[in-house]
Formats: structure tokens, C-alpha cells, sequence
């Protein structure tokens, strides 16, 4: 019995390591750990070889150094000129073939194909870059040539990985832009430099082009460079500026309406900035005026009406130019009490301004100028005027206009009684404003000399913003100490606009300078910034 139980374990240990070794080979996968492949598979043998002439080809093998698959090929592939129809793809492992019918290519033609983001690696799905294959039915090969420099038009360097794109004239943007295929293409380097060949002589347009989606046709959110102006084979000197674009403006709509026992209500509705709108309420029905302020991407609606019906009948409406929303009023829960301090101050301590502000919660009054005492180092001022909606225009804004000295502290004391706020029954708490401002030494002062300056446009200062129409020196007093920031913005085509790129309205972006050296301001000293703006020089 021993004997056979002996006999019975080595056959069971053989068994298993039998099937140890089959499932050992089974799992074929990538290696775990490591940092991520980001190496594209790089051709090692083309068949037939690129550039070839007096060539029809049935098939065209491309063999890579690891293994490949497929990835949208009918939408990656470009061939120029177009086929009839599209070719067979196969793949073999770590090799492509495309099967091509030898009686669609035309007589003494170059025929270029590029094939974008269609062939990526096994695991990481990294495409294999600006690879193109280009021959000629006849005994002579297109070897013309375009060549440019992508830049960002704000920071100026080169922008990398772009998809260049050119159209053969004559070429409609309303195709362009509806999708129509490019007739060549091209990628940007580390450097933003591109180079397109195997063109024949002719005109083209054409843009750069950060194709997250990979469908050939720019979509309102991706990075563009465009230059609408015609080019012709054999320019190597193309400069076009890059500039990022918004994406698609959503539906707009009313997210909520809360409505206070003042007839209040807070909205929120986001909008661009720029964007004209108005509102106004339905009040069981009827059409109510409101006056309403925008801040950020809420609104505050006021409206006696709110507080004489049910909130059950109190609607919004929303009109503006890209869009139109009605919502309806809910209630806020909670008093407003009789304690209010402002949502936005001035800076606690700047140089000395001739106006600040103040901003709350809700419209604001000045009830009693005379509760309202302004200090200067414990010395009170009797020359300060304030102002808030008793004018008839609500405003949350409280303004006092006063001449400030350098080295002060200043504080306002606002006495019970001295401001109102709108829906309050009994009078305001005791509140306390103040600030300081700089000693005179604290800041310096800028002179800044611009030379070569291409055109009229905008010199920007920090924060400030000044139209020039040509070399000029400008001096700038009370700046803070710290470093400033300079920059030009280049009116191109004087319009007095500095436009950004807007593809669809054929609109290039303006160009943006700024010095290779930023001014750094300190105190009680005056510096002096030369600044040319020479177009041609490296540095800028």
C-alpha cells in the first residue's frame, strides 16, 4: 500500500506541474511596474519603399518594430489625391498591409498617404507620428516643400504636436470647416516647426490644429493657428500664432430662485460677461419692472411685488441674447437679522485713493450722512461723501469719495441709523470700516521707453491698459514695489480690438509681446525700462 500511495503522489506533483507550465504559458500580457510606454512604434521596413516612381501598387506592407493594431483608419488615413474608395487594412502581428487597386491611381500623378492616429501600439495606444508614404505613377516624384513655425501668441514659444493642414486652391472655408479632408498634412515638433513635402506646384490655405478627437476639423474648445492668407509650394517661412478657443457656449438656464421676506431674489444664472440681458417677474400673472444686479454668475432681483402675493405666484424671466428662461420663485429661509457687513472691502492698506467701496448682501442707503464719521489718525474729517441707492437706483454698493493722505489710518464709524438696508425694520448695528495707506517712500516709479513698435495697440502695465500708435515714452508713479508685468498687444489690422482667434469668422489671432526681462520695481527708486520691440529679434 505504501508503495502505491508513493506512486499516486509523484503522478499528482507531475500533474500539477504540468498544469502550472500550460497555464504559465497562457497568460501572455505586458510586464507590470514600471513607468507608462510613451514610445510610438517606429517603422523598420516599408515595402514597396516611399518615394518610389513609375510605380502602381497592389499592396503596401509596413512592418514595425513592436506590435500595432488599428484605430478609426478610415477617418485617420489622408491620401492625396483622394481614392474612389477606401483601401483593405489587414494586420499581421507587428506588420500593416493595405490592399490597393493599381487602376485607381491617375497617370503621372504623386500620390502622398498619411495616415494621422490610424496605427498605435498593442498596450498603450501610442499612434506612430507623421508617418506618410508617398509615390508616383510617373517618372518624376512632387518634391516642392512648406514650411512654418506654430508660435502661442501669447508666450511665443513653439507649440509641439499640432496637426497641420493644408487645402488646395481653390478651397471654400465653409467646407473647410464643415469638415472637408485636407489635401496634406503635416505635425509641429518640440520647436512648433513643421515641414510638408511632396507638393506640387499651387496655392493653398491652412491652419494648425490641437485635434483632441482626431476628425481633421477644428471644434470650438481646441487649441488653432490660423493664417487665412494664400501661401504657395515652396514658402518655408510660415509664422502663424496659436491661440486657445472656448469651448461651446451650453444651454443656458435658470439653476435656482430664492426669494427673502424683503422681496429679494438671489438667481443663479451664468452668463458671459459680455453678454446683455434683462429681467423681469410675474407677479400672479402681471408683468412687474425689477431692477437687478449681475455679480459673477448671480443675479439680485428686486421687486416690491414679491412681498405682497404668494411665493407660489412670483415667476423670473430671463432674456438676453443667447437665451430665454422663466423659473420659479421659492422661498429663502431665514431672517435677515439687523447685523450686515459688506462681502468686498478695499484692500486693507494701498495708496491713497479718492474713492472706496464697499459691497453687501443687498441694496444699501445712506439714511443719515451725519451717523456716519470718518477718522484720519483719530481726527475726524468732515469733507467725505458717501453715496448708495437713495439716488433711486438700488445698489449694494456703499461709496465714500474723500482725499487721502499718505501714512493714515482711516476708519469709518457707521452709527446706528446712519445706513439702511433694504427689507431692515430696525436699525443697523454699529459698524466699523477701516484702512491704511502707504508712506510716500513705500513706492517707486517706472519710465518706460518703447522703441521699433510695429503698429498702434495697447500697452499693458500691471493692470493698466494704454493705446499707443507708435514708439513713445510713458512714466508711471505709486507703483508698488515687487515685480511688473509688461506687454503689448498689437492692433494688426487697427480695428482698435485685439482679437483673438475666432476660426469660423476667418479671424487670426493679434500677437502679444512682452520683454525678455520683466521690470522689478523697488521702493523710493525710479527705473528706467528700455523696451524695444523689434519683430525680428530672438529674444522676445
Amino acid at each position: 500500500m505504501g508503495m502505491i500511495r508513493r506512486g499516486f503522489h509523484f503522478r499528482l506533483v507531475l500533474m500539477v506541474s504540468a498544469m502550472m507550465v500550460i497555464i504559465g504559458c497562457a497568460q501572455v500580457s505586458a510586464p507590470t511596474g514600471g513607468p507608462k510606454d510613451e514610445t510610438p512604434p517606429f517603422p523598420i521596413h516599408v515595402d514597396p519603399p516611399s518615394e518610389a516612381v513609375n510605380l502602381r501598387p497592389e499592396q503596401l506592407t509596413m512592418e514595425f518594430d513592436e506590435y500595432v493594431v488599428l484605430r478609426d483608419v478610415n477617418q485617420q488615413l489622408v491620401v492625396s489625391p483622394p481614392l474612389q474608395r477606401n483601401p483593405e487594412w489587414r494586420v499581421r502581428g507587428k506588420a500593416v498591409e493595405l490592399a490597393l487597386d493599381p487602376e485607381a491611381f491617375e497617370t503621372n500623378r504623386t500620390y502622398v498617404f498619411s495616415f494621422g492616429g490610424a496605427i498605435v501600439d498593442l498596450h498603450e495606444s501610442n499612434p506612430v507620428k507623421n508617418l506618410k508614404w508617398a509615390f508616383s505613377t510617373g517618372p518624376e516624384l512632387d518634391t516642392m516643400r512648406i514650411e512654418g513655425t506654430v508660435m502661442d501668441r501669447m508666450t511665443r514659444s513653439g507649440q509641439q504636436d499640432l496637426q497641420v493642414m493644408l487645402y488646395q486652391m481653390p478651397a471654400a472655408w465653409d467646407s473647410i470647416w464643415q469638415g472637408r479632408r485636407p489635401d496634406a498634412l503635416g505635425q509641429t515638433d518640440e520647436a512648433g516647426h513643421f515641414s510638408i513635402g511632396y507638393l506640387g506646384q499651387s496655392e493653398f490655405v491652412g491652419f494648425a490644429l490641437e485635434d483632441e478627437n482626431g476628425n481633421y476639423r477644428w471644434d470650438e474648445g481646441e487649441y488653432v493657428a490660423l493664417d487665412t492668407t494664400r501661401f504657395t509650394s515652396g514658402d518655408t517661412s510660415l509664422q502663424w500664432l496659436g491661440d486657445a478657443t472656448e469651448e461651446a457656449e451650453p444651454i443656458r438656464r435658470i439653476a435656482s430662485c430664492r426669494v427673502d421676506s424683503t422681496g429679494m431674489a438671489r438667481i443663479l444664472a451664468p452668463i458671459p460677461v459680455e453678454v446683455e440681458e434683462g429681467w423681469k417677474a410675474l407677479v400672479s400673472g402681471a408683468s412687474e419692472p425689477v431692477q437687478f444686479e449681475r455679480d459673477g454668475d448671480s443675479v439680485i432681483v428686486w421687486c416690491e411685488a414679491f412681498t405682497a402675493v404668494p411665493i407660489e405666484d412670483v415667476q423670473v424671466v430671463w432674456d438676453c441674447e443667447i437665451t430665454s428662461d422663466t423659473a420659479q420663485a421659492r422661498p429663502l429661509r431665514g431672517s435677515i437679522g439687523s447685523s450686515f457687513r459688506p462681502l468686498v472691502s478695499p484692500l486693507p492698506k494701498s495708496a491713497p485713493e479718492v474713492l472706496r467701496e464697499w459691497k453687501f448682501d443687498r441694496a444699501v442707503f445712506v439714511k443719515n450722512a451725519d451717523s456716519l464719521r470718518v477718522f484720519r489718525d483719530s481726527t475726524a474729517i468732515e469733507k467725505a461723501v458717501f453715496s448708495g441707492s437713495e439716488e433711486g437706483i438700488l445698489t449694494r454698493t456703499l461709496t465714500v469719495r474723500l482725499k487721502e493722505e499718505f501714512e493714515s489710518d482711516y476708519r469709518i464709524v457707521c452709527l446706528p441709523g446712519g445706513l439702511g438696508f433694504q427689507g431692515q425694520t430696525g436699525d443697523q448695528d454699529t459698524l466699523i470700516l477701516q484702512w491704511e495707506t502707504y508712506d510716500s517712500n513705500y513706492f517707486g516709479a517706472l519710465v518706460v521707453s518703447l522703441t521699433d513698435v510695429p503698429g498702434a495697440g495697447w500697452v499693458r502695465v500691471g493692470r493698466d491698459r494704454l493705446r499707443i500708435d507708435g514708439d513713445t515714452t510713458f512714466r508711471f508713479e505709486q507703483v508698488p514695489p515687487g515685480s511688473l508685468t509688461l506687454g503689448y498687444e498689437w492692433d494688426v489690422n487697427g480695428d482698435s480690438i485685439w482679437q483673438k482667434v475666432v476660426p469660423y469668422n476667418l479671424q487670426s489671432a493679434e500677437p502679444y509681446f512682452y520683454p525678455a526681462e520683466q521690470p522689478r520695481i523697488r521702493s523710493n527708486w525710479l527705473i528706467e525700462w528700455d523696451w524695444s520691440l523689434d519683430t525680428k529679434s530672438t529674444d522676445e
